[in-house]
């Protein structure tokens, strides 16, 4: 990313009042950073913002940074260059489609070590931080499972079963992602260091919050959501009443994934939060395989996509690839398309016609979709 749009998304995100979602439009329409900072105060205003935030992100242009920020630019860079993190926005290429679908995709991703693997079909594993002997075997299990058919594994780097999960899909030799709630220079809890570590080594560390940011209550739920929304489905490995897995649970129903639970004794106490996703309609997981065979075609598209990306990422036109990139499984418009490939509308509507007639894309009564 070039410097002047790192800086901007650290400028952004230094305004206290601007929302993700406030940003993710404007980013849409202005197409960068650059261009949102590079716009006029009446941009801002004929876009929807409110005056007041719009003031803030005014005073935060002119100052370089806005005052309230407890980091400053430079130490902020600072804090990027040495963890040697990349960053990435909603309207780049590189983007995760899948997760570009969801209602409040993050504006901005920082991460470490490989972006690639966000794109891959992934399963997202979570449930107790204070999980039985049980629970930790069976994450492990299943974890090197899904990796050893092909898919990655997304957990939060958590204690108890997300931690179980990473290190499964290590000792599969696969990648995983862990999302965090803080900072992307910082590993909590401080005892996963060296699990971070090995996670670099063939995964990938990613967070929305910007460096500096400790590890915040009211985060951890933002976090759940971009768990559940890089990946195709989420398995509930082991959870008690009350858990924040099953707002995890609740995040991947809300974007239209497939959730699973394992069918857990009524006597286990950790296994009540399953049983209750049970009861309410998630599919019922023994192995990876029933994953696999609910998800069907979903599932194989992904895989097709990814390898086909890695192995001949010049079998379609430049611009069509970057285009069936940003077209994901649930309706997107030809605006939106737009915006984010940054193509007229009309070579656009030329495109999807090509994709459509290969077979790649259909369209829908809100725009089109993956088929």
């Amino acid at each position: 990313m070039a410097t002047s749009d790192l800086r901007a998304c650290l400028l952004l995100q230094s305004v206290p009042t601007l929302s993700n979602k406030m940003l993710v439009v404007m980013l849409r329409h202005f197409g960068s950073p650059s261009g949102l900072l590079d716009s006029q105060f009446a941009d801002w205003i004929a876009l929807g913002l409110p005056q007041a935030v719009a003031g803030e992100l005014e005073l935060a242009r002119r100052q370089g940074i806005h005052p309230d920020c407890p980091l400053s630019m430079a130490a902020q860079l600072e804090l990027l260059t040495v963890a040697d993190a990349g960053v990435m926005v909603l309207t780049d290429d590189r983007y995760p489609a899948l997760l570009g679908t969801i209602f409040d995709p993050p504006a901005i991703l920082y991460y470490r070590g490989d972006p690639s693997l966000m794109s891959r079909p992934l399963l997202a594993m979570v449930g107790s931080r204070k999980a039985s002997p049980s629970g930790l075997r069976v994450a492990m299990e299943l974890a090197s499972s899904a990796v050893s058919l092909g898919l990655g594994v997304c957990s939060g780097l958590a204690l108890g079963i997300d931690s179980a999960a990473h290190r499964g899909a290590l000792a599969g030799q696969g990648g995983t992602l862990a999302v965090m709630a803080t900072g992307i220079e910082q590993v909590y809890p401080r005892r996963h260091q060296r699990l971070a570590q090995e996670i670099l080594e063939q995964g990938c560390l990613l967070t929305e919050f910007p460096p500096g940011l400790p590890p915040l209550r009211q985060n951890f739920p933002r976090r759940n959501r971009i768990i559940s929304g890089l990946s195709l489905a989420t398995i509930v490995v082991e959870a008690a009443l009350p858990s924040g897995s099953l707002l995890t649970a609740g995040s991947a129903l809300e974007q239209g994934r497939e959730v699973f639970a394992l069918p857990w004794s009524i006597h286990h106490r950790n296994g009540r939060g399953c049983l209750r996703l049970l009861r309410d309609g998630a599919g019922l997981v023994e192995s990876v395989e029933d994953v696999l065979a609910e998800l069907g075609p979903m599932y194989q598209l992904q895989q097709d996509l990814f390898t086909s990306a890695a192995a001949s990422p010049g079998a379609l036109p430049a611009d069509r690839a970057s285009l069936l990139e940003l077209v994901g499984f649930e309706a997107t418009s030809v605006d939106v398309l737009a915006a984010h490939s940054g193509q007229p509308v009309a070579k656009v509507l030329s495109s999807l016609s090509e994709l459509e007639l290969a077979g790649l894309v259909t369209q829908a009564a809100a725009g089109y979709i993956r088929c």
